[in-house]
């Protein structure tokens, strides 16, 4: 942290915080990506992406593509979606699922983050699941990608996406996301892997922390540099 003593102690703080973020999403990554390639002997391959890619790409195969989540991959933000779920699941109660499809709508509309909504949506995330064990969450995750989010892949990015992985490309989400989400949308689409946004957890339940901040900005640079 010597390179940082230039800054004032807020912006040390901030700083410091997004580093971690960034390398728990780069190790969430490495260990989730490491667990597909086997659980892929298994279970097979992953849905069928587009036929003909609409902007194939040649290039350095030792490259790689980060591409953002929400309204870039999918149309509009995954935290909302799962919350949409989560509330089938009664998680939680029908104004919180109201607040939810507002801020959703808003987002929709505006294509940008309001970064109280999203602070807000990252709270109730935190609230919601804090005691539950990760694997159920996962396990959630995977219903709610069904009924709540394949159908709102953008066609055009998931086949810019396949464009990278024919060139011999790794392609990675890169979001805000719960990491457990983002990581289940990459699974389903075929992707190498995912850094999102890393709960804290203990023996396998969740604390209702996060580890260093939202894997936003800064954070988000942290995190592949870190991979």
């Amino acid at each position: 942290m010597a390179a940082l003593g230039w800054l004032t102690p807020r912006r040390r703080s901030a700083t410091a915080r997004s580093v971690l973020a960034g390398e728990a999403a780069a190790e969430a990554a490495r260990k989730t990506s490491a667990a597909d390639d086997d659980a892929a002997l298994l279970t097979g391959t992953p849905e069928e992406a587009p036929e003909e890619p609409v902007f194939p790409v040649a290039g350095d195969v030792r490259a790689a593509a980060f591409f953002d989540l929400d309204n870039t991959v999918m149309q509009g933000a995954a935290i909302f979606h799962f919350g949409r779920g989560l509330y089938k699941r009664k998680f939680f109660e029908r104004r919180e699922l109201t607040r939810f499809a507002w801020q959703q709508a808003w987002f929709r509309l505006a294509g940008v983050e309001d970064p109280e909504h999203m602070q807000d949506a990252r709270d109730s995330a935190l609230s919601i699941v804090k005691g539950h064990r990760v694997s159920e969450l996962m396990s959630i995750g995977e219903e709610i990608y069904d009924e709540y989010m394949a159908d709102r892949i953008w066609p055009g990015t998931r086949a810019l996406a396949q464009a990278h992985l024919d060139a011999g490309q790794k392609v990675w989400l890169v979001t805000a996301a719960p990491v457990e989400t983002a990581t289940i949308i990459a699974r389903r689409l075929g992707l190498t892997g995912a850094l999102g946004t890393v709960a804290e957890s203990v023996d396998g339940v969740y604390t209702g922390r996060l580890v260093g901040e939202p894997l936003h900005g800064p954070a988000k640079a942290e995190a592949v540099r870190a991979l």
